[in-house]
């Protein structure tokens, strides 16, 4: 017997909206970023920067002013680079709510003219497409973001694979999240969050889950004198060995890089 595709259309709709359920512990309509990441094309590295300072860094704050989003971010990557570098540099651009649809056509060229570009939206892709290629683009949700990126801060991307989201969420919320309130405060670290991938998710899309712990300098990625005491007042019932072989059982870091923060823009 032949299904209605309205029925099935709905049935997808239905496993869609579960399964992100079922990934995110506490589904919000606030937390959206879209990642987009860049490699450079060779010999054109002098001519992006260029680009990204002239142009795209303005759309970036027109559209933050006309409030399409609340921050972007430039991040370079710094480890690894060369050929085993996926992505030279990285943007992000975050919400207020849901994720605004990718821009294009009419759209993009208000964009650009409200930045003050006398282009359209095909000169603007094809400049873009001249000196870069798009290796990939994913909209990712944060279930906790403690403090805030700042240009010159370096932040440091952890790929894990976690069987259990939910069961990571309660757990990162637990114990680390309370530490990098406390180590932001003190200084020792800019920020701090905790993401979950919302599209693509399927079993085979990398980066589902990740943490991202921002610093302020070089210096502070390698050193914490006080970690210990620190660990000790904000979980006095904790013993440091067996909370963190926990960890182990939760999630396994798959890959980590490191970004420098070239640009934020935000209001």
């Amino acid at each position: 017997m032949a299904i209605p595709r309205i029925l099935v259309c709905a049935a997808l709709a239905t496993a869609f909206s579960a399964t992100l359920v079922a990934q995110v512990s506490s589904p919000t309509t606030t937390g959206y970023h879209s990642i987009s990441c860049i490699k450079v094309l060779p010999g054109k590295t002098a001519e992006f920067n260029k680009f990204m300072t002239d142009d795209v860094r303005k759309v970036a704050q027109a559209r933050v002013d006309a409030g399409a989003i609340t921050t972007w971010l430039l991040l370079r990557t710094v480890m690894p680079q060369g050929s085993e570098a996926e992505c030279d540099y990285v943007l992000v651009s975050f919400y207020a709510g849901l994720p605004n649809p990718p821009l294009g056509g009419d759209v993009l060229t208000g964009a650009l003219h409200q930045a003050g570009l006398q282009m359209n939206a095909d000169e603007y892709n094809d400049r873009r497409n001249a000196l870069s290629t798009l290796v990939y683009n994913d909209i990712t949700q944060y279930q906790v973001l403690v403090g805030e990126a700042h240009k010159g801060d370096y932040l440091v991307f952890n790929s894990m694979k976690v069987p259990d989201i939910s069961e990571w969420i309660a757990y990162e919320k637990k114990v680390w999240q309370p530490i990098a309130e406390a180590q932001v405060k003190e200084g020792v670290r800019a920020g701090w969050a905790l993401n979950v991938q919302v599209f693509p998710m399927g079993s085979k899309d990398k980066n589902l889950a990740s943490t991202v712990d921002i610093y302020p300098t070089w210096e502070s990625m390698f050193t914490d004198p006080g970690f210990d005491a620190r660990f000790k007042k904000v979980h006095p019932e904790m013993e440091f060995g067996t909370t963190f072989e926990h960890f182990q059982k939760l999630r396994t870091i798959e890959s980590t890089v490191l970004y420098h923060v070239d640009e934020v823009v935000s209001k």
